[in-house]
């Protein structure tokens, strides 16, 4: 009696390639919640594909080349390499990739792998598996294990991760049990030699599916008992989304939010992309800013929209006429989009098309309205924004009470503080300042504070307050540690305790450099990683300037004396563009960058944890790939029947070894078997092929099965016999495609 095929492509293996696929999901979807991978729609999808190539028994070659291709497709769409896919260009940056990492690896820096090369080991890494567990179900027939370790993994990370594990657990449970179950059926039609018996398979599956779905339905609904035991990191409790009061309690992913009314807590990086931007010189993007300083975050006073006619700003002005500037652009292109706009201090022009722009004259948010005054997010504009040198001599020289001081209401706006502050914040300020004659060198040393005491920053052991405590008051006498809304929060509530209106602003860094252009510009990617906050502090006659209390970050604009740069003739810094060489890329080459900047960059926070959304990779080309693929793939499935044939005709019709024929006939069976004509059990050679015969009207296969039989038995020469059967074989064959 034949031994069962489990590669056959019935009913069974179409549902544990299924189980499989669903079993090795649940390892791929918390990366994005307990790593920095974003884009994991491609990995699914290259995991789909690994296990439907599985399912249909594609040539292993051939299979080999799909894998292959759409692997460094969804590299080329992921990374942008350069070039078009398969280019010269394309192929000269994949080899420079390669030889990197492989000095890398040599040197055992195993940090310094590039992301590329990180994507296609795990590329690599899911075709292996892939294999492994189709081999595990269908040759072993053992699941079991493997189905426990994917259970304790989901629950180790529910555990010790942001990642909330309830869901999979369920689904795990579901498709692990139907595993066990289906691979031990079997097992025992393997002991006791039954193998095409499908009355079986549904006389044990249904009766399978209905108790694992009541039991898993019931212990879904049923009640929980409480946790016997607290949780091991209290830190790591729950994914904010930064959008809901008390965010601060649990670990949020780095990014842009709203709600800043509740800080502290750690974060988890992001290296989704924002935007990328084209520029002459680095600065910071801000978004908006807030004044009213609770204890526990920030709010802000309410504001009116006004309308910036035409993208011109003609509502608020951050410089006095006595700053000298240099009128600058940069073009943003969005990746992940929002209805308001980045933009540098300065601002004086938005440029897009079709687009209206309200400003907060509170927060100074600038969001974006169509005709309809309905929100739009843009995906490129530009702005256009004066770029300002701060002298010294000004900033030293600025009275106070002068200006915008003379305002009452501007003066308790921007040195509010809440009742509830301890004494002894407004008693740091004093000692810290008070030794200082002028508001710039009192600035300057509340800046220096942060870095001359010991303030480390920090983003995963980061506190919240609790209860009556202050957000500054634990920062700045008990943890001393935390990310930059910690250091900007508490320079703001030292300034203001000494009566020095100062604000919080949060946005972006200048993120990280990408390339030189033609012109000389250069190209910064800015991702969630870049999200920051800082100070902004007021001197009269000149007017809000920008400082960078956090450690590892520093103030994208310069302080100089005039009298020096008139003697220098310096028209001042970031003025000359070095460009680094390609396709290296090399930060050291980078210029104006400061050797702090890259570090906070890495773990800058912004105050509202954002959404984890992927680079905005262009769908079209990517949906039109794999749709045509998967169209192709289907063609090729139900018109299998057709094509084979003709492969196995074009396999053993020419050859004449001594084996052919023992490979040819049961490849003949596997086609019989595959159009309907199976070979019922205890059903002798002679039956079956008399069978075949009364189908097809004619003796070929008894003619055949005969000579065959010659060769099996007798121990005729195979080769010999071949060349009498051939033409019967292909005669056969062919009908099985009619």
């Amino acid at each position: 009696m034949a031994k069962s095929n489990p590669y056959q492509r019935n009913g069974y293996a179409f549902l544990m390639h299924v189980f499989g696929f669903v079993l090795l999901l649940e390892w791929i979807l918390p990366l994005k919640d307990v790593t920095d991978t974003a884009n994991l729609y491609v990995f699914v999808v290259f995991l789909l594909l690994s296990f439907a190539l599985s399912f249909l028994q594609i040539i292993p070659l051939l299979s080999f080349f799909v894998h292959l291709g759409f692997m460094f497709y969804f590299i080329h769409i992921i990374y942008y390499m350069d070039g078009r896919f398969l280019s010269k260009d394309w192929f000269s940056y994949l080899w420079n990739d390669m030889k990197y990492n492989a000095n890398v690896i040599w040197a055992a820096d195993w940090v310094g792998m590039t992301g590329m090369f990180r994507s296609i080991l795990l590329f690599i890494l899911l075709w292996l598996v892939s294999y492994l567990v189709i081999y595990w179900i269908l040759y072993r027939k053992q699941m079991l294990l493997f189905v426990i370790f994917t259970i304790t993994y989901v629950a180790i990370l529910d555990t010790f991760s942001p990642y909330q594990g309830d869901g999979a657990i369920v689904r795990l449970m579901i498709v692990g049990l139907s595993i066990v179950g289906f691979v031990h059926l079997e097992r025992l039609k393997e002991r006791e030699g039954v193998y095409k018996n499908s009355k079986l398979l549904f006389g044990w599956g249904i009766p399978l599916t209905i108790f694992i779905l009541l039991s898993a339905t019931v212990g879904y609904l049923s009640p929980k008992a409480e946790p016997i035991w607290p949780d091991p990191v209290p830190f790591l409790t729950g994914l904010g989304n930064g959008d809901g009061p008390g965010r601060g309690n649990g670990v949020r992913k780095i990014g842009y939010g709203e709600n800043d009314s509740r800080l502290g807590g750690p974060f988890v990086p992001d290296d989704s992309v924002v935007f990328q931007t084209e520029l002459t010189r680095t600065h910071y993007w801000r978004v908006e800013t807030k004044d009213i300083y609770t204890g526990k975050g920030w709010d802000s006073t309410d504001g009116e929209r006004v309308e910036l006619g035409e993208g011109v700003n003609d509502q608020v002005s951050w410089m006095s006429d006595s700053v000298e500037t240099d009128a600058l652009t940069a073009t943003l292109k969005m990746e992940k989009t929002y209805p308001h706009i980045n933009y540098p201090l300065g601002l004086t022009e938005i440029q897009a098309e079709d687009t209206f722009y309200r400003l907060n004259d509170s927060t100074e948010k600038i969001t974006t309205v169509d005709g309809n005054d309905e929100s739009v997010e843009l995906e490129e504009y530009r702005v256009n924004y004066e770029f300002p040198r701060y002298y010294i001599e000004a900033l030293k020289g600025a009275e106070p009470g002068t200006g915008e001081e003379g305002n009452e209401e501007f003066i308790e706006r921007y040195t509010q503080l809440p009742d509830s502050l301890p004494d002894r914040v407004v008693d740091l300020a004093e000692e810290i300042t008070g030794s200082f004659p002028s508001r710039f060198d009192k600035v300057n040393a509340v800046e220096r504070y942060f870095r001359n005491n010991d303030f480390v920053y920090e983003t995963t052991d980061v506190a919240v307050p609790t209860g009556n405590q202050d957000y500054v008051d634990q920062f700045l006498f008990e943890t001393m540690q935390g990310y930059c809304d910690n250091f900007s929060t508490s320079m703001v509530a030292l300034l203001r305790a000494v009566d020095i209106p100062a604000r919080w602003v949060k946005g972006y860094t200048q993120g990280e450099f990408v390339d030189v252009t033609d012109n000389s510009t250069r190209i910064f990617e800015v991702t969630n990683n870049n999200a920051h906050s800082w100070v902004e502090v007021y001197y009269p006659e000149v007017g809000w300037v920008t400082y960078e209390p956090t450690s590892g970050f520093s103030n994208p604009y310069r302080f100089v004396y005039q009298s020096a740069e008139e003697n220098t003739g310096e028209a001042g810094e970031n003025e000359d563009v070095e460009q680094p060489e390609r396709p290296e890329r090399d930060e050291s080459d980078i210029p104006e960058l400061d050797p702090g900047e890259d570090e906070g960059a890495a773990g800058a926070s912004d105050s509202a944890g954002g959404g984890g959304s992927g680079l905005a990779i262009s769908w079209k080309p990517v949906l039109l790939f794999v749709a045509t693929f998967l169209a192709a793939g289907l063609v090729v499935f139900f018109g299998r029947n057709k094509w084979i044939p003709y492969l196995y005709i074009i396999r053993y019709k020419g050859k004449k070894e001594e084996d052919t024929f023992n490979r040819a006939y049961p490849a003949l069976l596997r086609q019989l078997h595959a159009v309907g004509l199976i070979r019922k059990d205890g059903q002798t050679l002679r039956e079956y092929a008399k069978y075949i015969d009364d189908h097809y009207d004619t003796n070929d296969m008894q003619s055949l099965t005969a000579n065959y039989e010659r060769v099996l038995y007798r121990g005729d020469s195979s080769e010999h016999e071949w060349e009498k059967s051939v033409e019967l074989w292909e005669n056969l064959i062919k009908k099985t495609s009619s």
